[in-house]
């Protein structure tokens, strides 16, 4: 399947994130090869990171920096995006962050509970309902306690890194809390992702089928798709999966963000 020209990864991480050792320069030049008139990058902020072990920031002067010299020798635009790592005891400190830079799209994620990482083996020792149920219950506090976002990224995020399947039936024993996200989400007038770094691990795009089936059946139509690529060459990687899944529940466009501001694009 092609993928359409004006479609573009909404969710990239350069090395300006801990966790990626691809550089601007690299991105732009698979962007540009890939035929795309413009890029983003949503590099990490989390404050008490509990996978690294300390606060994670972007150094923006080198980014303005680094962006400002590659303007001038590419024909690329350069969106600037931020995935932002929500915990309850950091929300003021978290929008203070927010308020003092100009973003173009800005993506919420619940990556820990303030004692692990929800990627962390420690986490997935527990039974398999308590972690979910307690994860979802995170998103929840994020949704509901973030106003100053626009996408919902990943959202069953923690089921990557379990050691065992998760199972539809899993998934459904959680339909309450994931009825109350869906329908803050909706609320809210943000945007559900489809993260396709799910096909490569649990076999699904992120969220699994049966919470975007919930979120279609509140009457959610706003969808973004992104790669959660940390390297180079993940770029787009699963757009075509993404794609043909939104077309079979009747899916014909994405949102996309220029300067905070929604628009659509035709898949």
């Amino acid at each position: 399947m092609t993928i359409p020209h004006l479609l573009i990864d909404q969710h990239v991480h350069s090395n300006y994130s801990p966790d990626s050792n691809s550089t601007l320069e690299e991105l732009v030049r698979s962007s540009l090869a890939l035929g795309k008139a413009a890029i983003y990058t949503t590099d990490h902020i989390e404050y008490d990171c509990k996978y690294f072990k300390q606060d994670v920031q972007i150094d923006w002067e080198s980014y303005h920096k680094e962006m400002e010299e590659l303007l001038r020798h590419y024909a690329i635009e350069i969106r600037k995006g931020v995935e932002v790592g929500f915990r309850s005891d950091y929300k003021d400190i978290i929008n203070d962050y927010l308020a003092q830079h100009e973003f173009d799209v800005i993506l919420l994620s619940a990556h820990n509970d303030g004692r692990l990482d929800f990627s962390e083996k420690a986490f997935h020792d527990k039974p398999i309902q308590q972690r979910l149920k307690h994860y979802f219950t995170h998103v929840r506090e994020a949704v509901d306690q973030m106003d100053n976002y626009d996408i919902v990224a990943h959202l069953d995020y923690m089921v990557r890194y379990t050691t065992f399947p998760v199972y539809e039936e899993d998934i459904a024993a959680c339909k309450p809390i994931l009825y109350d996200i869906l329908k803050l989400i909706l609320e809210k007038q943000k945007v559900l992702e489809l993260n396709t770094t799910g096909l490569y691990r649990q076999g699904w795009i992120h969220p699994h089928s049966y919470i975007l089936d919930m979120y279609l059946d509140l009457g959610g139509r706003a969808v973004s798709i992104g790669s959660d690529a940390h390297q180079v060459g993940h770029l787009e990687q699963g757009f075509a999966e993404a794609i043909e899944l939104l077309h079979s529940k009747g899916i014909r466009e994405v949102v996309q963000f220029k300067g905070r501001i929604p628009y659509s694009v035709s898949i």
